[in-house]
C-alpha cells in the first residue's frame, strides 16, 4: 500500500520522488489499525508501506505485485490529470474498507478498485455491496496481465472476468496495463465456446484517455464479422477428438437426425446472438438445439411459435443438455433466443407470418462440400 500515517496524525503517500533517508527516519503507521508499518525501499517494486512481519490489520488487505502498485500508482496519478480529486487507499470506516482509489467523476463518488489477484466470489460481492452501501459507484478495473488473448478478437474470459463484467455499467471489461500505459475496454462480448468470446476490443492510451468516457459512457466498437467466421472456420477443420459431454450429445442427435456430421453443421447454428452470454454451452450447441426443432416443425408445415422454441429451450436446459452461465431471468433468456430468431428472419431462413409465429422459408439443405459451407458462412455474416 502507498498511504500511511506519521505519529503527528499526518496522511502520507509514497507516491513521487522522496527521500529515502527521511523514509527511513520516520515513523509510519496504519490509518485502519494504528500499527507501525515498514517501509519498503527495494528495487523490485515501487516504494510502499507493508505490515510487519507477524502483524496484520483489522481488514483483509491482499499481497500487491510489483505489477499491481505500479498500476495503482498510475491510476491515481491519470485520475489527478482527470481533475477527479482521487484519494489513495482511504480507510471508509462505515463499510470497513479501503477502496485503492476514491474519485469524483461526474458528480458521483467512484470507489475504483484495481485488481490483479484471483478474487473470491463471496469477496467480491462483500466489497461491492459495501462500496454501494455507502453511496459510492464501485468502478472495478482489471489488471491487463490477466486477460488472455486466444486470437483476433477473441479472449478466455471466466467466470473470475464475469464478475467484473456484470457489474460494469454497459456489461463492459476495463482493464489496465501499466507496462504498456493503456487502457483495455472489452465490449460486445459473443461466446463462441464456453470461455472462448469475441470481444470488441479498444485500446486507449492513459495519455489520451478520459475518466468520464471510459467509466460512463458506450463502446461504440463494431462487430468484425470476419474475426468471427474465422473462428467458425477453424472450429470446421478441427479434428474433434475430445468433447464435452453437452457438444458430443448435439454431434449424435445431428447425426441420428439428419446425418450431419459436426464439421459439417449448418451456418445457422453459428449465429453471434448479443445477449447470447446468458448461455455457458458453446453457440452451436444451444442453438443447434433450436435448429433441429424449428426445422422439425418446418419440414411438417407446422407454425413455428415463439413461445414453443423458448419452451423447448427451457426444457433442454432442464435436461443439461444447455448449460447457463450462473442465474438467469427469464427475460435474458427470452432475449438471447427471440435475437436468434431474429437473425434468422433476417437472413431469409424464416419468415414471419403473424406475431412470434413464423413458416421455413427455405428448405435446410446440407451442403455437399466443406468449401460451400465456408462459403455460406461468409456471405451469412456479412452485414
Amino acid at each position: 500500500m502507498f498511504s500511511a500515517v506519521t505519529e503527528d496524525g499526518q496522511v502520507f503517500h509514497l507516491i513521487g520522488r522522496q527521500s529515502r533517508e527521511k523514509l527511513k527516519q520516520t515513523r509510519f503507521f496504519c490509518p485502519v489499525c494504528a500499527e507501525e508499518l515498514d517501509v519498503k525501499l527495494g528495487s523490485q517494486k515501487a516504494p510502499h508501506f507493508a505490515h510487519k512481519q507477524n502483524k496484520s490489520c483489522t481488514i483483509d488487505i491482499e499481497p500487491e505485485s510489483a505489477y499491481h502498485l505500479e498500476g495503482k500508482r498510475q491510476l491515481y496519478v491519470w485520475l489527478k490529470t482527470q481533475k477527479a480529486s482521487p484519494l489513495l487507499e482511504p480507510y471508509v470506516k462505515e463499510i470497513k474498507q479501503r477502496p485503492d482509489i476514491l474519485a469524483k467523476v461526474k458528480g458521483n463518488t467512484l470507489a475504483v478498485e484495481y485488481q490483479c489477484a484471483t478474487l473470491p466470489p463471496d469477496v467480491f460481492q462483500k466489497r461491492t455491496a459495501g462500496f454501494k452501501q455507502a453511496g459510492m459507484i464501485p468502478r472495478w478495473i482489471l489488471g491487463g496481465s490477466r486477460l488472455k488473448r486466444t486470437s483476433s478478437s477473441f479472449y478466455q474470459l471466466s467466470a473470475f472476468h464475469w464478475q467484473f463484467i456484470n457489474t460494469s455499467q454497459n456489461s463492459n471489461l476495463l482493464c489496465y496495463c501499466p507496462k504498456t500505459h493503456s487502457f483495455l475496454r472489452l465490449s460486445h462480448m459473443i461466446p463462441f465456446y464456453t470461455t472462448h468470446f469475441y470481444c470488441s476490443v479498444q485500446t486507449i492510451p492513459v495519455r489520451q484517455a478520459a475518466a468520464e468516457d471510459l467509466f460512463f459512457t458506450e463502446s461504440d466498437s463494431s462487430f468484425k464479422h470476419t474475426d468471427w467466421t474465422g473462428a467458425i472456420l477453424r472450429f470446421r477443420r478441427k479434428t474433434h477428438r475430445f468433447l464435452s459431454k453437452d457438444i458430443n450429445r448435439l454431434r449424435l442427435l445431428f447425426y441420428e437426425k439428419r446425418q450431419t456430421p459436426l464439421s459439417f453443421l449448418p451456418t445457422e447454428v453459428f449465429v453471434p446472438v448479443q445477449k447470447g452470454a446468458v448461455f455457458k454451452s458453446p453457440v452451436f450447441v444451444w442453438q443447434g438445439y433450436l435448429y433441429l426443432f424449428i426445422t422439425d416443425l418446418g419440414y411438417k408445415h407446422a407454425p413455428i411459435r415463439f413461445s414453443a422454441i423458448l419452451q423447448h429451450c427451457k426444457l433442454h436446459i432442464h435436461k443439461k443438455n444447455i448449460l447457463l452461465r450462473g442465474e438467469y431471468s427469464d427475460q435474458g433468456l427470452s432475449e438471447a433466443v427471440k435475437q436468434y430468431i431474429e437473425f434468422l428472419c433476417k437472413k431469409g431462413f424464416l419468415r414471419e407470418t403473424q406475431k412470434e409465429v413464423y413458416v421455413l422459408n427455405q428448405p435446410a439443405k446440407r451442403s455437399q462440400s466443406l468449401q460451400d459451407l465456408i462459403e455460406k458462412d461468409r456471405s451469412c455474416f456479412i452485414e
